[in-house]
């Protein structure tokens, strides 16, 4: 119903922005993880996504079609709703999310809160083909892609180090970007670096 909604940034925590467009405010839930690229903005766009249960109806926006695009393949996983994806999407990136889902690492995404052993498999098991034909869709927009097995590897590496999901994925994406090693045990050394 609603494509996008492009507004005036009223209100922003890490769980919903508020947006006026035109004396009319909307309240939309987000991930955690794009409230930074919201914060001190004035004028916003997010791409949303409109649930309608038979109690409620409610608005989840997102900076890229992509990551609605993911909102809404994840609500398709039985034992997934909305609010549950939005948590998904708040801890891992898409990249390391598809990384997840392709090594099936089990472990990773269940470490989000609300997500069990069964619930990650059940993830695997549903998304793996899902996930292959959105990453031709949007192949530009991934960055991870290109070294699936050791980005994971490296992200692992540091949470058993004792960082959490979101800072090992942020440093081994920069790692990434920065560097064209292919070599694992370099990959953790400029991750560490970055942190």
């Amino acid at each position: 119903m609603y494509e996008y909604i492009k507004g005036k940034l009223i209100e922003v925590d890490t769980q919903k922005a508020i947006i006026d467009v035109n004396g009319v405010g909307y309240k939309i839930y987000i991930p955690s993880s794009i409230y930074q690229d919201l914060i001190n903005k004035d004028q916003i766009t997010l791409h949303t996504s409109y649930i309608v249960k038979e109690d409620s109806q409610t608005l989840f926006g997102f900076i890229t079609k992509l990551q609605r695009d993911v909102f809404e393949m994840l609500t398709t996983v039985s034992g997934i709703g909305a609010k549950t994806a939005v948590l998904l999407l708040g801890h891992l990136e898409i990249d390391n999310l598809h990384i997840a889902i392709q090594n099936a690492d089990i472990r990773l995404i269940s470490k989000v809160p609300g997500i069990g052993k069964k619930t990650a498999e059940r993830l695997i098991l549903e998304l793996r083909d899902k996930f292959q034909k959105l990453n031709q869709k949007y192949s530009e927009d991934t960055t991870l892609g290109k070294k699936p097995a050791i980005a994971s590897d490296a992200i692992a590496a540091l949470m058993n180090l004792g960082y959490n999901p979101s800072q090992a994925q942020k440093a081994v994406k920069s790692a990434i970007q920065d560097s064209d090693e292919a070599d694992l045990s370099s990959l953790i050394t400029k991750a560490l670096r970055s942190i």
